[in-house]
């Protein structure tokens, strides 16, 4: 049972590492990182500002395609929350299945409220996840950057 445990332990943390690479849709929404290069900056200042820089000051990319482009990423803001609440709401109820609704309520109304400086800064790194693509620098553009 313990070696049962101990592999898939490794064969999770494996996976984890290799989903937090450079080049991983991962690495760019945690690391707050371009979508295209995965080394410039996404975010001008702090991420809880949430303004977005105009272009990446690496490669060039321009981050938004149009106006409005970021209003799209209020869906991803509206999944997260649901995640939030659900995440909550079933932690409440299995840890303490004798919760009234009030103090239930208080509670999950609380999170969503806590969460919402990241859920803002990720929804808008996810979306623009969702239309600019990892490209890789070549041998001959990293050299010429040298």
């Amino acid at each position: 049972m313990l070696q049962h445990l101990i592999f898939l332990r490794l064969i999770f943390e494996r996976n984890v590492i290799v989903m937090l690479k450079e080049g991983s849709k991962l690495y760019s929404i945690f690391n707050s990182k371009c979508p295209h290069c995965h080394e410039g900056d996404f975010f001008e200042g702090s991420r809880f500002k949430g303004k977005v820089a105009e272009k990446c000051t690496v490669c060039g990319e321009k981050f938004s395609k149009e106006p409005g482009f970021y209003q799209g990423s209020y869906y991803v803001t509206y999944a997260i929350g649901v995640a939030i609440f659900v995440t909550l709401w079933v932690a409440c109820s299995v840890l303490f299945p004798e919760m009234s609704i009030p103090v239930l309520a208080t509670i999950i109304v609380s999170g969503i409220v806590l969460m919402t400086p990241f859920s803002y800064y990720l929804s808008k790194i996810i979306w623009a996840n969702f239309f600019f693509h990892y490209k890789p620098k070549t041998k001959n553009e990293s050299a010429s950057t040298r």
